[in-house]
């Protein structure tokens, strides 16, 4: 899970930093959608960074919202910009009837001589049964305008609204009871070595031969020390007799 939060703080990277060198160079590359992630990469050839990046997509777009400022950026009906979810899903029945289901928050804003007002169209009048629908729809946007500034992601898992690793590490494991070992890898008296050792230990990141297999590396996985059980950073560091008499 810390992989795919620290993946996912790049996609978090991209929605916010368009005006960055590197967002414009992956935009021009893989080609832009929904405003804020790029189309999903089909290179069949080899395992790019980006496309492993995107591929995780999904659990960042399910954890931030919008505070819309000139609309030019946020969906009217699918993004999460008015109220705790997006209007298809709040308002399903009035969103089937709507004509431009992907308008941008803008598109129906109307503006003149400094008012403004929603302008929606439906594709036929609405049914008695339906107003209450609608006037509950029209009241979620009471006090909503579109103004001059651009409009800003927020992250919902955090008071701030910023994105942390932390935060997204926590949320896909809502239900862990094992803390990282802080004070003790890193404040603890010892070589950064070994601190550094320590870390890749307790993620299971350290580069024994069955993570090098992972990797696709064709290989016999025999810990070297005893060449009787695969080797892991589990095996050498509890299970292995030999390298406890080291």
């Amino acid at each position: 899970m810390l992989k795919k939060a620290l993946l996912c703080k790049w996609s978090w990277r991209f929605a916010i930093e368009r005006g960055a060198f590197w967002n414009q160079m992956i935009r021009g590359k893989y080609g832009e959608e929904q405003g804020e992630c790029t189309k999903e990469v089909r290179d069949g050839y080899g395992v790019g960074w980006w496309k492993a990046i995107r591929k995780e997509w999904h659990l960042v777009s399910s954890r931030f919202s919008f505070m819309v400022g000139n609309g030019w950026r946020v969906r009217f009906w699918k993004d999460k910009w008015c109220g705790s979810s997006p209007f298809r899903d709040s308002f399903p029945s009035l969103f089937a009837l709507v004509v431009s289901k992907n308008a941008w928050v803008n598109d129906v804003w109307s503006s003149t001589n400094g008012e403004g007002s929603w302008n929606l169209h439906f594709c036929r009048p609405f049914n008695d049964w339906e107003v209450d629908e609608v006037d509950k729809f029209l009241l979620s946007l009471n006090g909503k305008s579109v103004q001059w500034d651009e409009d800003k992601v927020l992250w919902t898992e955090t008071k701030c609204g910023k994105f942390f690793v932390k935060s997204l590490y926590k949320a896909l494991e809502p239900g862990s009871t094992i803390s990282f070992p802080l004070n003790i890898i890193w404040k603890s008296c010892v070589h950064p070595k070994v601190s550094f050792f320590g870390w890749e230990a307790t993620w299971g990141k350290a580069l024994t031969l069955d993570q090098i297999q992972k990797r696709g590396w064709l290989l016999v996985n025999r810990c070297y020390l005893g060449q009787m059980h695969g080797e892991s950073i589990d095996h050498i560091l509890l299970h292995c007799a030999n390298a406890r008499t080291l």
